[in-house]
């Protein structure tokens, strides 16, 4: 299928010729940020015909790093595996970098890479300029904005078999910390990949902000009120006094602050801010909090303020955060949406809530397992207590055990000085939601097992055992009692575990989509989104192998897209669509009248970009999150230009 990476091949083949050649490259041929690369390139003598050195560093080295940047690579996970999820039936890696492009982590299809490129895009290898020319990650490094290298983009041409997206990430006082990356087979289709990058890299920016800031009150803003909440929004920090602390970078922008200077920010008071004086907004929400309230900017804009009063989220914690609760759909009356199936599960979670009984969740990937028990764990009288999720598939095997049962000073090569408490223990008081429970490896479920036996743990290291008392949720997409008898998992500790035993039924054969997706645009909280009936009708021919989490997913991101319009068929991912292609076209065409032609899709989305950016291509480009030379290349062949 034709793309815009092939497209552009021959293009940029010539422009790499000429530039190889005489050091020129024609003017509009190559994106600027590529062609500065280049020239460095060249100066740095780097050939462009050697296979690159690995570069990988020490598994010392490695567990230094993420020790580093420990915060970074914690709150960076969920939001990878979200974009993971996103474009999981594509041939992708996602990867995240420290500041000198030495990948920390990637997850992904790493499937379709020889073995070479294997261990170029695993942990440890560095991607940095000087030693892998022209790339995504080390470019971006440098030219710290977002970029795409494709094909023979990259210097050297062992990399022309890869496209890649890198967006930087930026730290609480707006220093360059890491690059967020997806990189594929040159031969995919790139569309919507960068602004898919870009989304998360932007919710990691605003999870490290959130996590790196202390202050009394947080004002969380917008100028549309619906977009509060979203990774869009401004955030500002302030004193009890009005004194501002610090904003992330989309509040700076919003507020018109010197984005690249922290310390000029020191001193702004709320009332050289805003058109109220500090001490009205507090009369105004009294001790509510989550209040939304219009405001103007002392030059005269509106904009909508969410009041959050952090003070008092800090008084109700007697013990430091170990888990910080997200906002969501986790209600089990919210979740029973009409499904006789789920009804049936909703109401026998009910009857043993809070009896100390064990909760084993089954169900296909994507079902929607954790949000269900993080429902069962709000609904319990634990829900005041931590709620702590361990991901057993996700932690590397030699990881798993320190992460849950902790470790004492010592305990082993890297550790941090004072130890750190396992999972374990910072779910005493709460619930312990242990997903993907059947990778658990066979040599610690013995120790899981007594842990459960004796409600005592001990850490790596240490001969102390500390009691713990918290109630107990697994979840798999295995079939454990298979599992049992091929003697890959302990009967004893499936029969601990299952207490009670709830399926959830995957996506396909539920029957309450519409009310799924209104309990969706609740938790992006676009309520008031509009969906096309021909939206509507594709979801409902579609077969969705992702279950809740891929049409999750692709709502996400739609709205995205949509920027508060209805969504339509011009807001669903290139990934979708090319997915939908392997339905059944007469099953599609029974429910929806659109027939998804790729090539009408594009020059409609291209045509509505044009007439909202007003002509603008370099905005127009970026909004479909292509190359103005692809832009250029489309509205001629529209006879636009």
């Amino acid at each position: 299928m034709s793309n815009a990476a092939t497209d552009k091949t021959p293009a940029i083949l010539q422009a790499r010729k000429e530039f190889l050649s005489n050091g020129n490259v024609e003017q509009g041929a190559i994106a600027e940020a590529i062609e500065r690369s280049w020239r460095r390139c060249l100066a740095n003598g780097i050939d462009t015909n050697s296979p690159p050195s690995l570069e990988v560093v020490t598994a010392q080295e490695l567990a230094l790093k993420r020790e580093q940047n420990q915060q970074l690579l914690k709150l960076a996970q969920p939001e990878m595996e979200t974009l993971n999820e996103q474009i999981a039936h594509t041939r992708n890696v996602v990867i995240l970098t420290d500041d000198e492009g030495v990948i920390l982590h990637s997850l992904g299809g790493h499937h379709f890479l020889n073995e070479a490129q294997r261990i170029a895009l695993s942990a440890g290898a560095s991607w940095h300029e000087d030693h892998r020319g022209t790339n995504a990650i080390g470019t971006v490094l440098i030219e710290q904005s977002a970029l795409t290298v494709q094909g023979a983009e990259h210097f050297m041409a062992y990399h022309h078999s890869l496209s890649c997206s890198a967006v930087p990430i930026f730290g609480a006082e707006n220093q360059l910390i890491a690059t967020l990356d997806v990189s594929n087979d040159s031969n995919m289709s790139q569309q919507h990949t960068l602004a898919l990058v870009k989304m998360s890299a932007q919710m990691i920016e605003n999870r490290l902000f959130l996590a790196s800031h202390q202050g009394e009150i947080a004002l969380h803003f917008h100028a549309r009120p619906e977009f509060i909440g979203t990774l869009w929004e401004g955030v500002a920090i302030f004193t009890d006094g009005g004194q501002l602390v610090a904003t992330n970078r989309s509040g700076q922008f919003q507020l018109s602050l010197n984005t690249s200077n922290a310390a000029s920010r020191q001193g702004i008071h709320f009332n050289n801010l805003f058109d109220i004086p500090f001490t009205s907004l507090l009369r105004q929400i009294g001790s509510t909090d989550k209040l939304i309230v219009p405001l103007r900017l002392n030059n005269g804009a509106r904009i909508y303020v969410q009041v959050e009063l952090l003070q008092k989220k800090q008084q109700i914690s007697a013990t430091p955060p170990v888990a910080v609760k997200r906002t969501s759909a986790a209600n089990l009356d919210l979740l029973d949406s009409g499904d006789a199936k789920i009804s049936r599960a909703v109401q026998q979670i009910k009857q043993v809530l809070s009896r100390d009984i064990p909760i084993l969740i089954q169900g296909e990937t994507g079902v929607g397992k954790e949000l269900f028990a993080r429902a069962i764990h709000e609904a319990s009288a634990q829900h005041k207590g931590p709620w702590i999720a361990v991901n057993c598939a996700a932690l590397p095997e030699g990881l798993i055990e320190a992460e849950l049962f902790g470790y004492e000073e010592g305990a082993f090569t890297g550790a941090r000085r004072k130890g750190s408490p396992g999972k374990i223990e910072q779910a005493n008081g709460g619930t312990l939601f242990l997903d993907e429970i059947g990778d658990m490896p066979l040599s610690l479920q013995a120790r899981l097992l007594r842990v459960l036996q004796e409600r005592t743990v001990t850490p790596l290291g240490s001969t102390k055992t500390i009691p713990v008392n918290f109630s107990l949720i697994s979840a798999t997409n295995l079939k454990l009692k298979e599992k049992v008898e091929a003697g890959e998992f302990r009967s004893d500790l499936y029969y601990r575990l299952n207490g009670l035993s709830v399926a959830l039924p995957p996506l396909r054969e539920r029957s309450d989509l519409q009310a799924l997706i209104d309990v969706i645009l609740h938790i992006e909280q676009a309520g008031t989104v509009e969906i096309t009936p021909e939206v509507i009708g594709i979801f409902q021919a579609h077969s969705w192998p992702g279950n809740i989490r891929q049409l999750h997913n692709v709502l996400r991101t739609a709205i995205a897209l949509a920027d508060g319009e209805a969504i339509s068929t011009l807001h669903l991912t290139q990934d979708f669509i090319d997915e939908m292609s392997l339905t059944k076209p007469s099953s599609i065409a029974d429910k929806a009248s659109n027939t998804l032609d790729l090539d009408d899709l594009t020059s409609q989305a291209i045509r509505q970009a044009m007439q909202t950016e007003a002509g603008n291509v370099s905005a127009v480009a970026r909004q479909l999150g292509i190359s103005r030379n692809t832009l250029y290349r489309k509205l001629k062949a529209m006879g636009i230009a």
